[in-house]
């Protein structure tokens, strides 16, 4: 089958896996842990990444798109 312009942009316009990642932030902002998370969307990536904050800012990452800060509750 020959590779037609359609094809190809089939092939470019589809949804890759998300690659979120949950960064651990110390006070200085300096990255201290990193965690990679399982789920479907956003809204369950923003979810987990809150409920990771303790005492630390963590950052959610979507492969290079930001998607988040969260800073620690005072």
């Amino acid at each position: 089958m020959p590779d037609t312009l359609g094809s190809r942009m089939d092939a470019l316009s589809e949804r890759r896996p998300s690659a979120y990642r949950v960064l651990l932030l110390a006070k200085t902002g300096a990255v201290i842990g990193m965690v990679r998370i399982s789920v479907q969307d956003d809204d369950e990536a923003i979810e987990r990444a809150k409920a990771m904050v303790d005492g630390h800012a963590v950052e959610l990452w979507d492969g290079l798109r930001f998607i988040e800060l969260f800073r620690p509750v005072d």
